[in-house]
Formats: C-alpha cells, sequence, structure tokens
C-alpha cells in the first residue's frame, strides 16, 4: 500500500516541482531581460522553456521546379514589376534602428531574416529557355486594295492597286457584283437590281437615293477588285424600298419545375434597299466631303426632320463668308458632340463602317 501511494503522489510532486521551477526560470528571464536580453540565458534552456521559438525551418527555394542546374534562369512575367530585393547581407545593428535587437538570439538569425524576406512565387516567373514572343510594335499597314486581271493570272508578285490608265475604260461593272457592309456586322453580296434587307437606316424615307462606300470586294468576268481592308474608290448606290418591320419572332421559354414561363413577340425595324449601281471610279476622289455645317443643325436639335412648315419660320442671318445660315450657327458650329452622330442620322454623303478607314463611329 506504502509502495502504491508514493507511486501515485510522485507525479504530482513532479509537476508542482516543475512549475515552481517554471515560474523561477520565467521571473529571471523577465528580470534580466531589460538588463542584457536573451543573452542572460542559455539558448538551449530558453528553447526548451519557452516552447520552441526558434525551430529548424527549411526555406522555400526561390521559383520552386524552375531551377536548370545549378543556375537560376527565370524571367518575369509581363504583367508583374520587379520589386527591390534587400541586401543579402544585413545592416550593422548600429544602423538597423527599427528592428528590436533584443530578439534575436545569433547573427545567423540576422542573417536569415534578411535572406528570406521577398516573397517569390512560380507562378509569376517562367523558365528563360521558354521564350515567348516580342509584341508586335509595327505600326497598322496602310489601307491599299489589288486590282487583278483575269487574264494576268496566275500572278507571282502583288498585284498594283490601280489598273493602269490605258485598262480603265474597259472596266464595266454592270454584270459585276460586290460584298459591301450595311452596318458594323452585316455583310451583303450583290449585284444590280437585287433587293437587300439590311437593319433600320435612321431618318430614311422610301424612295431615297443612298450611297455605301464601305466595299470589301467586286469582281466580275474579267477583273476582280480584293479590298485591304476595303476598295477605296468603289462605291454601292441603291434606293430605299420600304421601311418596314419584319415577321413575327416568337420566343417561349418554361421551367417545368418552377411553373414559370415567358411569352414574347419581337418585330425587327428593317430597312428594303434596291442595288442600283456598282460604281467603280479609280480617278475620282476617295476622301467624302464633309457635310454641311448650318444646314444640319436644326435637324440634330429637333431630333427629326422639320416639315417646311416649321423651317420657313427660322430666323436666318448672314454668315462670315456672305452665305445665308440659321442664326443657331452662331452659337454652334456643327460638329460632332460625340462620334459617329451624323453618320447615324444619315447626314453624311455615304455610309461607312468599321474596318473603312473613313468610319466615324465606335467600332461596336
Amino acid at each position: 500500500r506504502v509502495r502504491t501511494m508514493w507511486a501515485a503522489a510522485a507525479p504530482a510532486a513532479a509537476s508542482a516541482a516543475a512549475a515552481v521551477a517554471r515560474r523561477a526560470v520565467l521571473s529571471r528571464v523577465a528580470g534580466t531581460a531589460d538588463a542584457g536580453g536573451w543573452s542572460a540565458l542559455p539558448a538551449p534552456l530558453a528553447l526548451t522553456l519557452l516552447g520552441g521559438v526558434r525551430t529548424v525551418i527549411r526555406h522555400p527555394v526561390k521559383a520552386t521546379g524552375n531551377v536548370l542546374g545549378h543556375k537560376l534562369e527565370v524571367q518575369y512575367g509581363h504583367h508583374t514589376r520587379r520589386r527591390h530585393n534587400p541586401p543579402k547581407i544585413p545592416k550593422h545593428p548600429m544602423q538597423d534602428i527599427d528592428q528590436n535587437m533584443n530578439e534575436l538570439l545569433t547573427y545567423s538569425d540576422l542573417k536569415i531574416r534578411w535572406q528570406w524576406t521577398t516573397k517569390f512565387n512560380s507562378n509569376k516567373m517562367t523558365i528563360a529557355r521558354h521564350w515567348k514572343p516580342l509584341p508586335n510594335l509595327c505600326p497598322t499597314p496602310k489601307p491599299t486594295c489589288s486590282f487583278v486581271w483575269h487574264w494576268a493570272m496566275p500572278h507571282r508578285k502583288p498585284m498594283p492597286e490601280l489598273p493602269e490608265a490605258s485598262t480603265i475604260p474597259k472596266i464595266d461593272t454592270s454584270e459585276a457584283f460586290a460584298v459591301f457592309k450595311s452596318s458594323v456586322m452585316h455583310q451583303h453580296k450583290v449585284t444590280v437590281g437585287d433587293l437587300v434587307m439590311c437593319e433600320k437606316l435612321h431618318r430614311r424615307e422610301a424612295g431615297e437615293k443612298v450611297v455605301f462606300g464601305t466595299v470589301l470586294l467586286v469582281g466580275s468576268r474579267k477583273f476582280t477588285i480584293i479590298g485591304k481592308p476595303t476598295v477605296p474608290y468603289a462605291k454601292v448606290k441603291a434606293t430605299i424600298e420600304q421601311q418596314t418591320l419584319t415577321r413575327e419572332m416568337l420566343t417561349f421559354k418554361y421551367r417545368s419545375k418552377g411553373r414559370q414561363s415567358r411569352f414574347l413577340r419581337r418585330r425587327q425595324y428593317v430597312t428594303l434597299l434596291r442595288i442600283d449601281e456598282i460604281v467603280v471610279e479609280p480617278a475620282s476622289d476617295i476622301v467624302d466631303p464633309p457635310p454641311p455645317k448650318p444646314l444640319r443643325l436644326l435637324d440634330l436639335w429637333a431630333n427629326r426632320w422639320l416639315d417646311p412648315a416649321e423651317t420657313a419660320g427660322i430666323e436666318m442671318v448672314e454668315g462670315p463668308s456672305g452665305e445665308v445660315i440659321p442664326k443657331a450657327a452662331q452659337l454652334y458650329d456643327g460638329t460632332e458632340h460625340q462620334p459617329g452622330s451624323f453618320h447615324r442620322r444619315g447626314l453624311t454623303s455615304s455610309y461607312r463602317f468599321w474596318p473603312d478607314p473613313q468610319h466615324t463611329h465606335w467600332r461596336w
């Protein structure tokens, strides 16, 4: 019985003695911290008593997986910027005033602190031997086209933009076809006399003549003109046949378990065009004339075409060059308040869309 009682009391006495010793050591540490920091305690004893503040840590290798042999051959990605790496050699304790030297045990800790300061991420680096092509910094090539006579095919060199002056009278477009754009997204392959349905042309009525200047391709039995991206001296003339609506497009959505359904009927505004002529004039001026500024101010401000009765009462004054202009033109010179506003209202001499070099609206 005595042996059993002694065995049961021994662990309790040992734990109590250890607690008393730990309190004594901690009080000693607290008392000597101001005098000499942790140097008053042996390093192994301090680590054992404080629960292992310093442990053996294997620091990660920079750019893991990107080490070729004994050299580090990596390159930074274009989406990151180089950060300033701190020096590998630590500062002198008298110069490193931002750090508390009392928290350091050995000189090796000081080196470890400065050696692994910058976080290295392998996702932001690539192996240097995997070279990426440099970005194309060359300017956009000049817009042009190629005029190809079929009797000269096959040709082994780039064809000229314009045909020879002696062969221009031989160009006949009565039986030619053309590919032109009626909006930013829609292209049409047409011949003379075709009926085309395109997106609604605003402020246009049936019977009016319109011109489309964005022609991508012109072809016939004798020649072909390839636009790069457009043919600058080609145009398509058409007459508006009708401003109408398309047939009903039905949309029905149904969820079987949610007891939800949706039924829509939609009719799109469209314009019907009759192709009158395909014009190819290499000797003509390819730049469209500027639209008349004073006469279009009233239509822009009213946001619709004015009736003859409304325009009759408008006050007119003499302009700086002697012409008669509306009085409102003295306040506003007619410049566009945003790109493509005149083009949308049909005030330009021809409709031009991207990628035509003369387009005035946004790309999309």
